[in-house]
């Protein structure tokens, strides 16, 4: 991936020092502001390709300042992730998360956060952006819907190398969106996603008159925590999924699977 701008608004310095460690070491480039005051300026500077933004920043909070920049609409398509402790530890609803999301966040995370979930959130919201903004190709088009980031990187691998273009994302809202903006080939897609189950989206899919057709192959150790055996498997069906497969299987295995439906 050519080299990415993020936009990182936060005033825990220390916070700010070490995530720009962890996102340079992956060849991305970080503009930190520590108000709402330097984001601005920095949002129209740099028109970063990102923004990471915390929700209690001096002056202003960070969700209206995320409504404000989506509202822009020379750079509303600029993904935000909104990433914050404002949340208590006992708490059990995520009112914040839905307040996010409200105000138009593309993705939510608590701190703190391990590195390998950070560069996963922050590779899928670039590269669905990406995507949104590059020209057609005449390739077939796969998207993976899982947070496995090992097995993402894998699958991309495999089929970039065998022709395929591949978009991933790690959430069921993530998925649905790209669905409907970039109409892939085929979905590869986990029952077990942070914010929505895989069968329940594969249903959604299935019933809109402008997804239907799409296959989705199931690629899930889901069905391995049940006790009734092949229950997962059951309810794949239920809700209309083209195929179940279990985890663990070679990409090359996989790569085969896809290829019988396109």
């Amino acid at each position: 991936m050519e080299r990415a701008k993020i936009l990182l608004v936060d005033d825990d310095a220390d916070f700010c020092k070490a995530t720009t460690k962890i996102l340079k070491s992956k060849g991305y480039e970080v503009v930190t502001a520590s108000d709402s005051r330097e984001a601005r300026q920095s949002f129209k500077k740099e028109k970063p390709d990102l923004i990471i933004l915390d929700i209690m920043l001096p002056g202003q909070d960070g969700f209206s300042l995320c409504s404000e920049f989506k509202e822009r609409t020379n750079f509303f398509d600029i993904p935000i992730l909104v990433l914050t402790s404002v949340s208590a530890e006992t708490a059990k609803d995520k009112y914040a998360q839905k307040i996010a999301l409200h105000h138009k966040a593309d993705d939510y995370a608590e701190k703190p956060i391990e590195p390998k979930e950070l560069l996963a959130r922050v590779y899928g919201l670039i590269t669905r952006r990406k995507f949104t903004v590059s020209e057609p190709t005449k390739k077939k088009k796969v998207l993976i819907i899982d947070s496995d980031w090992d097995f993402v990187r894998s699958m991309r691998q495999v089929l970039e190398s065998n022709g395929y273009e591949v978009q991933t994302t790690d959430t069921a809202k993530g998925g649905i969106r790209m669905v409907k903006a970039m109409s892939p080939d085929l979905i590869v897609m986990d029952a077990i996603l942070p914010d929505k189950d895989g069968f329940t989206v594969s249903r959604e899919l299935k019933t809109d008159a402008q997804t239907y057709n799409i296959p989705i192959l199931m690629v899930t150790a889901l069905d391995k925590q049940f006790r009734k055996q092949n229950f997962a498997r059951t309810m794949a069906d239920t809700h209309k999924v083209d195929e179940f497969i279990t985890k663990p299987i070679k990409p090359e295995h996989l790569l085969k699977k896809i290829q019988q439906y396109i």
